[in-house]
């Protein structure tokens, strides 16, 4: 929301300087974003000149314009289609520097010299319209830098609004805040319409088919206006507010929504259908070009504003241009009204249409503010654009008066907040902010304000109270009392994770729930795969997001993609996330929400002094993962396996006991390719809803060994198809419990091995925990050993 100093001047007596005055808001609730002059500061030759008189040039092609500047007259030669006698430019004097660094100079045209440059608004950067000289308004005085007469040094005051302050997206809604802040009066604007001519009833009529979309619906006509250009006070406020003036009626309605944060629209009567206004549903594909010249196709989700035979208005969004106010319009129809915020928000998203109305239907309106600034709009078309008000307004409304009654404990205030505030100073400050208080049995009742709409709870008129009395002056506090709680199961172990992979070195990234279909088709997932059958959102904000993840190795592909084309293609990442996985389709329930481990590695490790540089493979990620269920108390399996988007033969299912709880590899190619990863990357996709129940803070503590132990290397020839850990379990079993340690440190193929075969070494130490063992009690288990790999895996010692 962007406020003028001056603006806010208007209605309240400010003695305090902008940056004071942003802070003070900061602190009470209303969050300043920035601070700034409304434009960039002029060079002080550039002025405010009227043309006097216009003549040809020589050439056939130019015009030669004699100005009046307020002093010594001057002559420029001008190519712009837009000039006319007695219109007010700016003009860049010889000397003068514009905003781009052009210096200007007198240049000469076919004989006759130029002493200066009428600019455009791209020229002085006040705009983007480089189509012809900016026309100025009428009351603009002549001589002046033209920086003074566009108030191009009043400071803007941009706030962040919070969704449920909807009263101060105007600038009576921050004056009135900062009125409260400063202890000054708030100044309303006075509103006074003078009627005449027939009744609006007798011209025009409102029906409203759908109430629950349109509660309050009001309108007003206002015949015999002339339509031109605003006075610069005018076009100076909506300037102010961010928006371009158009001509006085439209910009009379832009002020309005700034002033008092209502909504206006006005329709050129004469083009009305019927004359006559319809608040309906639009028709299955209904058409309507807005005023952005956009051609939509509407639906039946959508509510518009229509005459006798079709949509004028997309309700709470935009107008369209087939009752747009032009310069032959005589009458206009002005409505004012409130929309249902979840049917604008709706149909704005759809159609990719926001606006500055949009944004205060979405977020709720004053009911008592939308006839107050019908009336303020029909006031100030009297006095600028010489209309005449039809006696009356049409009001559809099914809105009951709402006058809710809050009731606050002081004590109970303090109590809350831990500070002594005077109930004084509790009924002054609810007094600053339009709330009619009254003091019963040592309680407050307030009434709430219309536009309050944020006020049900004593608990509300509790913050209001700490807000404007100042968190900083309550005294920071320990809380009394016995403190429970805690971590769960589930967190601890999660918190446990995250520590282990940061340190170990990777960087912990966070990515939306949502996804896009077409990311399923780059990771190569066949068309029957549990992972496409994805939950669709009904409104997505974009057509990536409109599905929610099944998996988290898109997102990490994407964080992988984003930052190697920024150079950045050396990664070790991790994210810990839900996946949504529907239990059935159509969905009729909730899906299956489960927490879900991803890590990818692409690129080279950090280089250090004295390592050589290394590169991140299969058997790094591999070893991340053991480590996880290694610091977890648990031991976990590997088994080949094959995985849609994973290299074939470089991928693995990692298991718990028979259970798959993730799956672990190198990227497919092609994958790679679609998401343009130069460098091989490498991911592991864990389950942590099938790990955590499986996990005890209990540890099991080993005493100390007694007796040494013996340590064998065994060889051996084995079938190729048999995994390591098939074999691993085998050796295990068969050495009872004189096998403390199994370690694999050599796979062979080729030369002297049959084709088939491969030869595993492995080290293995032998330890009893009541004597020492003797040489024939290791050859026996060894020998039992050897007859249980015979026997049931085909494999000889080497």
């Amino acid at each position: 929301m962007r406020v003028s100093y001056s603006w806010l001047q208007e209605h309240v007596d400010i003695d305090i300087d902008v940056p004071e005055l942003a802070e003070l808001l900061t602190l009470s609730g209303s969050e300043v974003d920035s601070i700034g002059p409304i434009g960039k500061r002029l060079d002080e030759k550039i002025i405010v000149c009227q043309i006097r008189e216009l003549k040809l040039h020589p050439d056939g092609k130019l015009l030669i314009a004699n100005l009046d500047t307020g002093g010594e007259p001057v002559t420029v030669v001008t190519g712009a289609p837009n000039v006319a006698v007695g219109q007010k430019l700016p003009l860049a004097m010889v000397g003068s520097v514009l905003p781009n660094g052009q210096v200007i100079e007198a240049v000469t045209f076919g004989g006759v010299t130029s002493y200066g440059m009428l600019c455009s608004e791209q020229e002085l950067e006040l705009g983007d319209d480089a189509s012809g000289i900016l026309v100025l308004p009428t009351d603009t005085p002549v001589g002046v830098p033209l920086g003074e007469a566009l108030a191009l040094d009043d400071m803007i005051i941009d706030l962040e609004i919070y969704p449920n302050r909807p009263d101060c997206l105007s600038v009576i809604g921050i004056a009135r805040e900062v009125a409260a802040i400063t202890g000054k009066r708030l100044r309303h604007p006075a509103i006074s319409v003078e009627e005449a001519g027939p009744p609006t009833a007798d011209l025009t009529s409102v029906t409203v088919e759908d109430a629950e979309l349109c509660p309050f619906y009001s309108a007003r006509l206002i015949r015999n206006i002339k339509v031109g250009p605003s006075p610069l006070w005018l076009q100076k406020r909506v300037l102010a507010g961010g928006m371009r003036p158009i001509n006085n009626v439209v910009d009379i309605t832009n002020f309005v929504l700034l002033e008092m944060g209502q909504p206006l629209h006005a329709f050129d009567y004469e083009r009305l259908s019927g004359n006559r206004i319809v608040v309906r549903r639009a028709r299955a594909n209904e058409v309507i070009t807005t005023l952005d010249h956009e051609t939509r196709i509407l639906d039946p989700e959508t509510l518009v504003i229509a005459d006798a035979e079709k949509p004028v208005c997309i309700a709470g969004v935009m107008g369209g241009t087939n009752t747009e106010v032009v310069l032959e319009t005589n009458s206009i129809l002005l409505e004012a009204a409130i929309f249902q915020g979840v049917s604008v928000r709706r149909t704005s998203r759809r159609l990719g249409l926001r606006s500055e109305a949009s944004a205060r239907f979405e977020k709720g309106l004053d009911p008592k503010g939308v006839t107050r600034a019908l009336d303020r709009a029909a006031q100030l078309l009297v006095e600028i654009a010489g209309g005449e008000v039809c006696k009356g307004t049409i009001t559809v409304t099914n809105m009951e008066p709402r006058q809710q009654v809050v009731t606050l404990s002081p004590t109970r205030c303090n109590k809350l907040l831990g500070a002594e505030i005077p109930t004084g100073d509790m009924i002054r400050i609810l007094a600053s902010l339009e709330f009619e208080v009254k003091e019963r049995s040592g309680l407050l009742e307030a009434k709430v304000p219309s536009h309050r709409l944020d006020v049900e709870l004593e608990a509300d008129l509790i913050e209001e109270v700490a807000r404007l009395y100042g968190y900083d002056r309550i005294v920071a506090t320990l809380p009394q009392g016995s403190a429970r709680g805690g971590e769960n199961h589930r967190l601890k172990i999660a918190d446990r994770i995250r520590d282990l992979l940061a340190g170990a070195g990777l960087t912990e990234i966070m990515t939306y729930s949502f996804d896009s279909p077409a990311s399923y088709e780059k990771l190569l997932l066949p068309e029957d795969h549990q992972l496409r059958q994805a939950v669709t959102i009904q409104n997505p904000l974009t057509e990536d997001w409109s599905v929610l993840r099944t998996s988290l190795v898109p997102h990490l592909l994407d964080v992988l993609r984003h930052n190697a084309q920024r150079q950045q293609s050396d990664l070790q990442i991790f994210e810990m996330g839900s996946v949504y996985i529907p239990r059935r389709l159509p969905l009729d329930e909730q899906p299956d929400e489960r927490l879900t481990l991803g890590i990818a590695l692409m690129g080279d490790y950090p280089r250090e002094w004295g390592f050589a540089p290394r590169t991140a493979d299969f058997f790094d990620l591999k070893g991340l993962v053991e480590l996880i269920f290694s610091r977890l108390g648990l031991s976990c399996n590997w088994e080949a396996a094959e995985s849609a988007g994973l290299h074939p033969g470089r991928c693995a299912a990692i298991k718990l006991g028979n259970t798959n709880v993730g799956i672990l590899g190198e990227i497919h190619p092609e994958v790679a390719d679609s998401w343009e990863l130069s460098a091989r990357a490498y991911v592991a996709e864990l389950c942590l809803e099938s790990i955590i129940p499986r996990v005890s803070w209990q540890r099991r503590v080993d005493k100390l060994p007694r007796y040494p132990a013996v340590a064998r290397d065994l060889a051996l020839l084995a079938p190729d198809t048999i995994p390591a850990h098939r074999i691993l379990e085998v050796i295990q079993a068969a050495g009872d419990d004189l096998i403390q340690k199994i370690t694999l440190f050599d796979v062979y193929q080729g030369r002297q091995i049959p084709t088939g075969y491969r030869s595993l070494a492995y080290s293995i130490l032998y330890q009893a925990e009541d004597r020492t063992l003797t040489d024939s009690e290791v050859e026996a288990v060894e020998d039992r050993i050897m007859a249980r790999l015979e026997k049931e895996l085909r494999i000889t010692r080497r």
